[in-house]
């Protein structure tokens, strides 16, 4: 494994920071809590409808997206962000089962893309997510 260089510990520092932020932490208070899409339909409907929540989604998400590309183009490794970045797996495994159709109907081919590349790029990843998406399952049914 790659050692991390000095530069890309410091963007990790400036993105755990910029999540210290009162409305990203409201944001992914939102996202990482009560946001349960339990279909595509409903993931769409949280998108289109607008206001806040719609906003956090938007923001969390595209945050997440931007990390990855950084990944993507050599700025950050992969193997640090794995290390560093738990809650960006969580966060993808909860719109994970509908991404590919939520990308047909709002005709977004490329949305969230980046995030996917990475979190699914890896066998490690793909493992979390199952196992994240086990989790919140036992969520969702504990709420019913």
């Amino acid at each position: 494994m790659k050692k991390a260089t000095a530069e890309q510990v410091e963007l990790i520092l400036k993105l755990y920071e910029l999540r210290r932020e009162a409305v990203m932490r409201q944001a992914c208070s939102f996202v990482g809590g009560q946001f349960l899409p339990s279909s595509t339909e409903e993931l769409v409907r949280i998108v289109r409808k607008g206001g806040q929540e719609t906003g956090f989604v938007l923001q969390v998400f595209g945050c997440w997206d931007m990390v990855c590309a950084f990944v993507k183009h050599g700025v950050l490794s992969e193997g640090i962000v794995y290390d560093t970045c738990q809650e960006m797996y969580f966060r993808y495994a909860k719109i994970q089962p509908y991404l590919k159709q939520f990308r047909k109907v709002m005709r977004l081919p490329e949305w969230m893309e980046n995030l996917e590349g990475v979190v699914e790029g890896s066998a490690k990843g793909r493992a979390r997510i199952a196992r994240m998406q086990e989790s919140i399952q036992a969520v969702a049914e504990s709420k019913t």
